[in-house]
């Protein structure tokens, strides 16, 4: 688990662990070698979950802290991770999921020797049909990205277990973009 979590729902994020780095979380000042993992969310039940996961129950009538956009925007162009969801059997990209295809695009021509990972996250004891889906899913993803400017060549394909991350969303529903340097694994 990463030392600040953040859950993120519908264009909000909030800070759900890691309370004792928010003074330095919002000025960034933040010392050197604090992770930030940020969790997608399929509801605001699901942060809360997360959150009374991973601070125990709150006293009281109270929220986690909400994080301001601009603060997000810089955190993210630091984590340089990116997740796209889609609904129940459905591989259509929402704007949610152009928006986020859009902002690794723009990273990349800012960073043209970066590679980007198209991550697929499988149950490998799964139906063949999720699978399948999910390879879909991944096929438009990397062709949203072509379409946007980046060559193919910089773009690679990988699938992860289910369980290789945190938080309480399903991971088949999503694909993971990856942002990384050639030297870096």
């Amino acid at each position: 688990m990463a030392d600040i979590t953040l859950a993120e729902y519908n264009g909000r994020v909030w800070l759900v662990g890691g309370e004792n780095y928010i003074d330095d979380l919002l000025i960034n000042t933040l010392p050197p070698g604090v992770s930030i993992e940020l969790v997608p969310c399929e509801d605001k039940t699901a942060v809360n979950r997360l959150w009374t996961q991973l601070c125990g129950e709150p006293d009281g009538m109270s929220d986690p802290w909400i994080i301001n956009p601009a603060i997000v925007a810089r955190i993210r162009r630091q984590l340089s991770d990116y997740s796209v969801f889609f609904a129940e059997w459905s591989a259509a990209i929402d704007k949610e999921g152009h928006t986020v295809i859009a902002s690794v695009a723009a990273w990349w021509h800012d960073n043209k020797a970066a590679l980007i990972d198209v991550v697929e996250f499988l149950d490998p004891s799964g139906p063949k049909s999720i699978a399948d889906l999910s390879r879909l899913r991944g096929q438009l993803v990397e062709e949203a990205l072509v379409a946007a400017g980046v060559p193919a060549a910089q773009i690679g394909r990988t699938t992860r277990e289910i369980g290789d991350v945190a938080g309480n969303v399903q991971e088949s529903q999503r694909i993971d973009l990856v942002t990384k340097f050639p030297d870096a694994d």
